[in-house]
Formats: C-alpha cells, structure tokens, sequence
C-alpha cells in the first residue's frame, strides 16, 4: 500500500520534476561543464581548456569596472530606495479609508515588465524631447534639462539606479510595512508612558525592531544589482564609454555577441559564487547587528 501510494505521489510530480531537470538542473550542471571549455555555443566540439577561462576573466579590464559598476549601483539603490521604503511604510502603516490602494498605487511599478519600464524611461531621459528634461525646463531648472542623463559617462549609471528605486520601493515598502505590522502597540504605549517623542520611537523602538526586515531589503537589493540585466540593456547596453558595464551585460556579450559560450559561461559562474559569498557575508554582519540590537 505504501508503495502505491508512493507510486502516486512520484506521478503526480513527474511532469514538474521532468520540466525541472530539462530546463533547469540540466542548463546548471552543463554550464559546471562548458565553463572549463572553449565552446563557442555552435559546434558540437568542445575542447577542455581547465581554469584557462577563469584566469582570462580575473584578467579581464572589464571585470573591475563592472564590480565598481555593482558598487556604485548597490550603494545608491541600498540608501535611496531603503530610505524611501521606511519612510513610506511608516506613513502607509495607518488605518485610515483609502490606505489600500495607496500601498497599491506605490506597489503598482513592481508588477510592470521591466523591458517596458527601460524603454518608457529612456524615452524620459532622452535629450530635449523627454519628459525629463522638458520639466526640468519648465521649472527654471535649466542646468538639469540641458543634461544627457544616458550619454554622459558620469551620469548613466545613476540614472539607471533611479529606474531600479523607483521599480523596487513598493516592494520593499511592503517588507517592511509588514514588519512594522508585527510589531505589538504595546511597546509605542510604553515608550510613549517614558515620554519618548515620535522621533525617538522611530530610532529607538521602530528601526531596531526592523532589523530582520532591513536584513532581507539588502540581501534582495545586493543580490538585484549584482545580476543587473535588464534595465542597462534596454536603456545603454553597458555604454556609455562602459560607465554602465554589469556582470550581465559582460555575460551577454561575451557569450552571444561574440560566441565564447564557455568564457561567458565561466564569467556566470564566478557571478554565482560572488553573489553566495556576499550574500552569505551579508547575513553573517546583519545579523550580528540584529543580536546586538
């Protein structure tokens, strides 16, 4: 009977498990392989060429300005849209009528496709005929709406970190509106009994205990611009002058522009390990804050 029932239960899933292995596991465990090899992603021959690959990409200039590339981008996103998503979620965290779809409305970009939002903020950004620098214009702002948001080598890659804040606020909004959400009212009662003011619960009661919610905002944060794809393909593709240059980017154009599948494969794979590593880095330090909070 058991065995039946285990029968069962192994049909029931194969069709998933079978969509797994083929489109999933299987393009995993290849790429472990063509990583070590000089496949150009056509030919059926494939010669093995060891750590080759990865001594090529740790030579690579390119590499370095797609890791301060990520920095850039992930300190930028980290302080303003985590900045704008506390801020939201505490003024979001009333009962009042109308306070759904306010959270709706700010959640609403995070739903959008993101090929979409590139080409409808490239259109914004662009010179003289964007909505952009045609406000900035009409406001006397004359400085800003002569900019080339996307053009300019020191401008682009915080344009594009404006896209992704504007994107992924409402989701991070969310996390921490739901931690705020658990959060007993009696603790605001008894700090309130101590005659702390509003601006001394928000840094002494509020910010502590969203911590483990601060913790998971970074993570995904990090994590999204290190594998960054999208938003620089569709608005610079890395350009200008590789001022916007991403691991993805890097990836894409190593492998299909250029037919080094097992060098761009390799980049891939050492982009897969950086993330683990600083992810798992990440916890380790946030959550010590967390313990020491």
């Amino acid at each position: 009977m058991k065995f039946m029932n285990f029968r069962n239960y192994l049909l029931f899933i194969a069709p998933a498990l079978l969509i797994y292995l083929l489109f999933f596991a299987g393009p995993i465990f290849s790429g472990l392989y063509y990583g070590f090899t000089d496949w150009n992603g056509f030919s059926f021959k494939a010669d093995w060429v060891g750590l080759e690959n990865f001594r090529e990409a740790f030579r690579d200039p390119l590499l370095l300005t797609a890791l301060k590339n990520m920095a850039i981008l992930s300190a930028t996103v980290i302080v303003l849209q985590h900045s704008a998503s506390i801020l939201l979620a505490v003024l979001l965290d009333q009962k009042v009528k109308g306070i759904v779809w306010m959270r709706a409305v700010i959640f609403f970009p995070v739903i959008l496709n993101t090929v979409v939002i590139g080409y409808v903020w490239s259109y914004m950004y662009a010179p003289m005929v964007g909505f952009l620098p045609k406000f900035f214009a009409a406001i006397g702002l004359e400085g800003l709406a002569g900019l080339d948001w996307l053009g300019d080598p020191g401008l682009a890659i915080y344009a594009i970190a404006f896209v992704m804040v504007w994107q992924y606020t409402g989701y991070s909004m969310m996390i921490y509106l739901a931690g705020l959400q658990s959060v007993s009212g009696e603790i605001y009662e008894a700090s309130s009994i101590d005659g702390a003011g509003p601006w001394n619960k928000f840094w002494r009661v509020t910010l502590p205990l969203l911590i483990p919610s601060i913790i998971v905002n970074t993570v995904l944060s990090v994590i999204g611009c290190m594998k960054m794809f999208e938003h620089v393909f569709i608005m610079t593709q890395g350009g200008p002058a590789n001022s916007t240059q991403t691991f993805g980017i890097m990836i894409y154009q190593y492998a299909f522009k250029t037919s080094q599948m097992g060098y761009g494969t390799a980049m891939a794979m050492i982009l897969s390990v950086m993330i683990l590593a600083v992810t798992f880095v990440q916890i380790k330090l946030l959550s010590r804050l967390e313990v020491a909070n």
